[in-house]
């Protein structure tokens, strides 16, 4: 159905006189989806599509890092419903992903930032978002343009390209020649920036042989290298493993020549220490891509400030840049230890830090410390976190053997850890067992044994929505560490005019949480606004202040449990919608021909004397796949107690499932300020709809079409009619996106005793012009005059050049 039809045709409403009260749904707050481009560049301003759910035009925005700048652009714009092809059979009663609409805005960068995420949310008078992602690059982006399923040619290496998999059996392709005899790194990026799918990457050369590929099965991303020839062309692909699509399955591949190394021996590197560091990797030691390890010499600098050393690294295929993580701790690895003591279990020089390698046969290590009778030891295995493979868990038996504790799974990974408070002085046994481990240079795991110091850290949620007029609470809980038991101060910055605090802010001593109680008064303004929550107490001498964190969304496969924590929570205030729409007969079936409109009813409620504007919008999240249903935007007169929802049904519909639509209600109301917000309320039941035969059907028996670009071509076309649908019919051309200004078409006007035409499609030279092109047409009547029926098909164009 053409994209302007359902703006114009089914903006009309009908009004009826009669009104009831029904049950009130919760009120709907706005939700995040993705940015696209999801990766903007450093020192850059780019234009972005920040899409999302239940989206208002009043929202506000906020980026969570004072060096990026976000300036919106425009209202949010129409429903992006996923295009054909759709889910079909057994598959079309899943659930659907929800609808996005989309706000234009630029985003701008400062150029300092080091390459990473940053995280953006919205709010409005009916609540908060959660976070979504952007992420930040230093390198050279592109974002993808392609005409239909042919491959994107890139220009050189290295670069980044953002694209996304909008519809279903989509197949992304990046063709390349290389410049140089290498290996070609390509890296996903898509879960960790919000995108839930799971990635299949495929290299091959130009006769089409698979040279490497990658299963994102675990839903981590992953990335392949393979080895090029100067002056050969070279195509990656990307699909979903089920071939979905959607519009909010963006990613970002990272194209470069060189190995890619995977893991470093020592995971982490000692401040001010220079020692031999092994690097696994694919293709550092001979060029091939394969995993393989090569050894170099690497001085770790002492600057306390650093956090993460650069070292060069010397290759087969030249030089490249590996980023080794630094600490105070001392590092060493398995093997260095096993090699000193000749045995089979490591025995800790604590605090430190050990690297390690399952190997083929092995299940299980073992490393010893001592400790003292109440004492507290932090103990973690990480992989994930170290960007590894392995799934480990630890188990810390006492000096007696008996098992003290216990993880598999800790926070956000299947890295692990434990913390034990020591009854006894004694030796006391670290196990670290690994459950997929098959003895690969990268089954690589660091284990991590400390003391931790006295200390405390603040977690708390992120999103709080205050009612206005009303009360809320911000919980707190208190992480301590070393034995600190002090009292903790409490404050507050960023509340909005109008919100205060009520009661103490302090955590006890001894205690572990706290509520923070927010007050807004009857005439603030209903806002928001990100809170920074601050703790201060006394460790030893010193008064130490630590900021809040939350787990924030968005990253859906963090490595690290500080990739889910942000130091901001975001307070949004709140207004009471004060209307409800009631579905007139209930989730009742309505028998609706296919291609039509169907027509339900709602009553509305207006309450408090509520006489403003209203409108009645299609929910983002639907029941089952969507299939092309489309429900309007309509606006209700104040005077109206009775509406009529217009809802499109496609022709292809089949006729043994039920459609369903769920809508909401959006009052605008005036804050206290005099600020419009716009109120978000459920309909109270789903549009219930059973598929009946279509009143109309548009054909064509054009056969094979072949036409020279710059000429004229014909399509016979027929529309046929139901006896009870003697209507008069619109035939018009669809113009592919990529064809706008190269393709046009006079539609045709079928009066109700035609039924045969002949539309002339007039073409311009250009080379977008060549091979076969699949072109939409698309008939159209009006129901009882008003009401859209629509029929489309599908003629196949071979464009050729006069020999």
């Amino acid at each position: 159905m053409p994209r302007n039809l359902t703006r114009i045709a089914l903006g009309a409403v009908t009004l009826l006189a009669s009104s009831s009260v029904g049950p009130a749904w919760a009120q709907k707050s706005p939700g995040l989806g993705y940015a696209f481009p999801p990766v903007v560049a450093a020192g850059q301003t780019t234009e972005v599509q920040l899409g999302g759910f239940d989206f208002t035009p009043d929202m506000q925005w906020f980026v969570h890092d004072a060096r990026v700048k976000l300036e919106i652009l425009g209202p949010p714009g129409d429903y992006h419903l996923p295009p054909p092809p759709y889910w079909f059979g057994p598959r079309a009663i899943t659930a659907a992903p929800p609808i996005p609409r989309e706000v234009p805005a630029r985003v701008a960068v400062a150029a300092e930032p080091n390459a990473g995420f940053v995280r953006w949310q919205v709010a409005n008078a009916n609540g908060s978002s959660g976070t979504a992602m952007l992420m930040v690059s230093r390198d050279r982006e592109i974002v993808e343009r392609r005409s239909r399923d042919l491959p994107q040619r890139l220009d050189a290496l290295p670069i980044g390209v953002s694209g996304r998999l909008s519809r279903f059996t989509e197949v992304d392709r990046y063709e390349f020649v290389a410049d140089r005899d290498s290996l070609a790194t390509v890296e996903l990026m898509a879960t960790r920036l919000g995108a839930n799918f799971n990635g299949v990457l495929e290299a091959r050369d130009a006769e089409g042989k698979l040279l490497a590929d990658h299963a994102d099965t675990l839903g981590i991303d992953g990335a392949i290298a393979f080895a090029v020839r100067k002056g050969e062309v070279y195509s990656v692909s990307l699909h979903d493993a089920d071939f979905r699509g959607d519009r909010a399955y963006v990613y970002h591949l990272a194209f470069r020549y060189g190995p890619r190394v995977v893991a470093t021996f020592p995971a982490i590197g000692q401040r001010g220490t220079t020692r031999e560091v092994e690097f696994v990797s694919i293709g550092a030691a001979t060029g091939q891509a394969r995993v393989e390890s090569v050894r170099q010499t690497v001085t770790f600098p002492s600057d306390p400030a650093l956090k993460v050393y650069a070292h060069r690294l010397q290759t087969a295929v030249g030089p490249i840049d590996v980023e080794i993580p630094i600490s105070e701790m001392a590092e060493r690895t398995r093997d260095e230890a096993l090699a000193e003591t000749k045995a089979t279990t490591v025995a800790l020089a604590v605090p430190s830090g050990v690297t390690a390698r399952f190997k083929a046969g092995e299940s299980e290590h073992r490393y010893t410390w001592r400790a003292e009778k109440d004492q507290t030891w932090s103990l973690a295995a990480m992989s994930r976190s170290i960007g590894c493979r392995l799934d480990v868990a630890v188990a810390v038996l006492g000096p007696d053997g008996k098992l003290v504790a216990e993880n598999d799974d800790a926070g956000v990974s299947t890295d692990a850890a434990v913390t034990v408070r020591t009854t006894t002085a004694g030796e006391y046994t670290c196990v670290v067992r690994a459950m997929s481990a098959a003895g690969a240079l990268d089954d690589v795991y660091r284990l991590e044994v400390v003391q931790p110091a006295a200390d405390f850290a603040l977690s708390t949620t992120q999103q709080v929505n205050l009612p206005l007029g009303g009360k809320a609470e911000i919980a707190l809980q208190a992480v301590r560490t070393g034995g600190f038991d002090g009292p903790i101060a409490l404050a507050i910055d960023g509340l909005p005019a109008g919100v205060t605090t009520e009661g103490e802010l302090a955590i006890a001593a001894g205690k572990s949480e706290a509520k923070i109680a927010l007050v807004s008064a009857a005439d603030a303004a209903v806002v928001a606004a990100p809170l920074a929550i601050r703790g201060t107490a006394m460790l030893g001498d010193k008064a130490v202040t630590r900021t809040a964190t939350a787990t924030a969304n968005g990253n859906l496969a963090p490595r690290i449990s500080d990739e889910q924590r942000i130091d901001r929570v975001l307070l949004a205030m709140t207004m009471t919608p004060p209307v409800e729409l009631k579905l007139v007969d209930g989730e009742r079936q309505r028998d609706v021909p296919r291609g039509t409109t169907c027509r339900p009813e709602f009553d509305v409620v207006r309450k408090n004397g509520f006489a403003g504007e209203l409108r009645i919008e299609m929910a983002a999240q639907q029941d089952r796949q969507r299939q092309g249903v489309r429900g309007a935007i309509v606006a209700v007169p104040p005077d109206a107690s009775r509406v009529v929802y217009p809802c499109f049904m496609p022709e292809w519909l089949s006729t043994d499932l039920t459609r369903r639509v769920v809508v909401n209600g959006v009052a605008v109301v005036p804050d206290p300020k005099g600020t419009p917000r716009h109120l978000v309320q459920p309909g109270t039941g789903r549009i219930t709809m059973i598929m009946e035969g279509a009143l109309m059907k548009l054909t064509s028996k054009a056969g094979e079409l072949t036409a020279r670009p710059g000429e004229s071509f014909e399509v016979p076309v027929a529309v046929a009619r139901s006896a009870k649908f003697p209507a008069e019919a619109t035939v018009e051309l669809v113009v592919p996106e990529e064809l706008a200004g190269v393709l046009s078409a006079e539609p045709l006007t079928l009066s109700a005793k035609d039924d045969r035409d002949t539309l002339r499609i007039a073409t311009k030279r250009d080379a977008r012009l060549s091979g076969d092109w699949p072109l939409t047409l698309t008939a159209t009547a009006l129901e009882d005059g008003k009401w859209p029926v629509v029929s489309q098909t599908e003629i196949v164009v071979r464009f050729r050049e006069a020999h």
